[in-house]
């Protein structure tokens, strides 16, 4: 990946509540300031089809009942979209992206304690996108507590800001876990003053690009 004339990925990770959009604007800001090739881009989604399936998979219909695996399946489909049609060309071509989620969203939120669903994930995904994984990642670590009683003061929610402590706790416990096994995966306290927050990430990211 930092082969010469290749670009940069960088996800930004963390349960809901965490902040990443917060943290994703003020480093769209200083990014633009330098005037580097950056995309900036989230999943579900990133192009037109991926989007289609990520309003299909947050749509809060209570008819819309997903089987686990099935929901893999969806949100596979959409990354497929978008590292075909956007990352991968973009990363030949030099470009920064920066990601508001990837593939460790799926592993905390989808497949966190259960090895089954672990183990069909990775099957799946990993001829898919050919082990391709982020150079970076900005995981916003957060008590469940404190991240629902900012999700309980959004005006727009989709389905999984509906979700309770435990599930929170058990998607926390996945990506601590994630964390310990990646050193790509820099895990911050997302309480911190988000000033102070920001020039961490900064660093981090002038550190991976230099």
């Amino acid at each position: 990946m930092q082969n010469k004339g290749r670009g940069s990925f960088i996800s930004f990770e963390g349960i809901d509540g965490s902040g990443k959009s917060t943290q994703i604007e003020l480093v769209k800001k200083y990014l633009h300031k330098s005037k580097k090739k950056v995309l900036f881009t989230r999943e579900p989604g990133g192009t037109f089809e991926a989007e289609l399936i990520r309003k299909l998979i947050l749509s809060k219909n209570k008819k819309i009942k997903f089987d686990d695996k099935t929901e893999i399946l969806l949100l596979l489909a959409a990354r497929y979209e978008h590292y075909k049609k956007l990352i991968e060309p973009a990363i030949t071509n030099g470009k920064i992206i920066i990601c508001d989620r990837f593939i460790d969203s799926t592993l905390a939120y989808q497949c966190a304690g259960n090895n089954e669903l672990k183990e069909f994930y990775f099957q799946i995904s990993k001829p898919l996108i050919n082990n391709f994984e982020p150079d970076l990642t900005i995981l916003l670590d957060i008590s469940p507590t404190k991240a629902l009683e900012r999700i309980n003061k959004r005006k727009n929610k989709n389905k999984y800001d509906n979700k309770n402590l435990s599930f929170f706790s058990n998607v926390r416990k996945g990506y601590n876990q994630l964390a310990k096994n990646n050193s790509r995966i820099q895990k911050l306290n997302a309480l911190s003053d988000k000033n102070i927050l920001a020039e961490k990430i900064r660093k981090l990211i002038i550190s991976l690009l230099k």
